[in-house]
C-alpha cells in the first residue's frame, strides 16, 4: 500500500486529500464541495454500495473487504453514535490487514475517553520501526527492482511508524519523539519530514514537567526545522501543527520561520499572518464580552 493513500491525523482533522485518494483508488468521484469529514466518507460508502441511513447499515460497511470502506466506516459509525461504538472499534484495533485502519482506531477511542488502543499501536511502531530500518542489500546478487521493492517497503513502514507515533503521542505516550526528531532533519520524503513535524507539535503540546524529565525538547527542535527546511510543502505542515500549539509556543516557532533564509518571501510572510492571526485571536479572546 502507498504511503499517499495512509495519510492520517487527529480523527476529527484528518485532511479530505487522504479521503479522496481513497476515492481515487476505488475508481470513485467525490464533490469538492463536500462540507465535512462525514460526508465525504458518507460518498465513499455509497458510491462502493454501502447505504449510510442506519447505524446498522454502517455498521455493516465496518467489516467489508475493502480497508478504505472499514477506514472510512468506523468513523462515521463514531459519529453517529459515540461511545456506542467502542466494541466495533476495539474490534477495528485487530484489524489483520491494515495499520491503518488500527492507527484510527486507536484514535477513535482516544476521543471517546478509552486508551485500549496503546498496546496495539505500541506493537505496530515496534514493527514498523524495525522494518524501516532494514538494510536494502547491497551484493550483485540482489537485482535493482528488488532494491527497489525493499527501499519502497522502507518508506512506507517509516510513514506508517510515525502515523503511530502520533496517536501513541495524543494517547499520551511520547516513545515516537526520537524517531520524529531525526526524520525531521533526515528524512529524504517530504511525507515523512511532514509527518515527523506532526508527531513533534503532538507532543510539544504536551506537560513541559514531563517532556523535562524525559529529556526531550519538541519546540527546539521545530525551531531548527523552521530555520532549515527548505521544502515548501513541508513549510505549510510545519505552520499548520505549529499553530495549534500554545500560543507562546506557537509564536515563538512561527517567528523563527517568519525569518527563515531557506523559503521564499511567499513562505515567510504566510507564517507572519499565521502570527497575526493568532495574536488577533488571543486579543479578541482577552477582550471583555460587553
Amino acid at each position: 500500500m502507498s504511503p499517499l493513500m495512509i495519510r492520517g491525523a487527529r480523527s476529527r482533522r484528518i485532511t479530505r486529500a487522504f479521503l479522496c485518494l481513497i476515492v481515487v483508488s476505488l475508481g470513485t468521484t467525490i464533490y469538492a464541495d463536500l462540507a465535512s469529514l462525514s460526508e465525504v466518507e458518507t460518498v465513499i460508502l455509497k458510491q462502493q454500495g454501502y447505504p449510510t441511513s442506519t447505524v446498522e447499515q454502517i455498521t455493516e460497511a465496518t467489516k467489508s473487504k475493502s480497508y478504505a470502506i472499514r477506514y472510512a466506516a468506523i468513523h462515521l459509525l463514531t459519529e453517529r453514535v459515540g461511545k456506542a461504538a467502542i466494541p466495533v472499534l476495539k474490534e477495528a484495533l485487530r484489524d489483520p490487514e491494515n495499520v491503518s485502519v488500527r492507527r484510527r482506531a486507536a484514535q477513535l477511542l482516544g476521543t471517546l475517553g478509552d486508551k485500549s488502543g496503546v498496546e496495539q499501536m505500541k506493537k505496530d511502531f515496534a514493527e514498523l520501526r524495525a522494518k524501516a530500518a532494514l538494510s536494502v542489500p547491497n551484493d550483485p546478487n540482489t537485482s535493482d527492482d528488488a532494491r527497489k521493492r525493499i527501499q519502497d517497503e522502507k518508506n512506507a513502514a517509516l510513514y506508517d511508524a510515525l502515523g503511530v507515533a502520533k496517536v501513541l503521542a495524543e494517547l499520551g505516550d511520547l516513545q515516537g519523539y526520537e524517531l520524529a526528531a531525526t526524520t525531521v532533519f533526515e528524512g529524504t520524503w517530504e511525507l515523512h519530514r511532514a509527518e515527523a513535524i506532526r508527531v513533534l507539535a503532538e507532543i510539544a503540546g504536551k506537560d513541559k514537567g514531563v517532556l523535562g524529565r524525559h529529556q526531550m525538547a519538541p519546540l527546539a527542535v521545530l525551531s531548527a526545522a523552521a530555520d532549515s527546511e527548505k521544502s515548501a510543502y513541508v513549510f505549510s505542515a510545519l505552520l499548520s501543527a505549529v499553530a495549534k500549539l500554545p500560543h507562546k509556543d506557537a509564536i515563538s516557532v512561527l517567528d523563527r520561520a517568519g525569518k527563515s533564509a531557506n523559503q521564499s518571501e511567499g513562505k515567510r510572510k504566510e507564517a507572519q499572518g499565521v502570527i497575526d492571526l493568532l495574536k488577533a485571536k488571543k486579543k479578541a479572546a482577552e477582550e471583555p464580552i460587553p
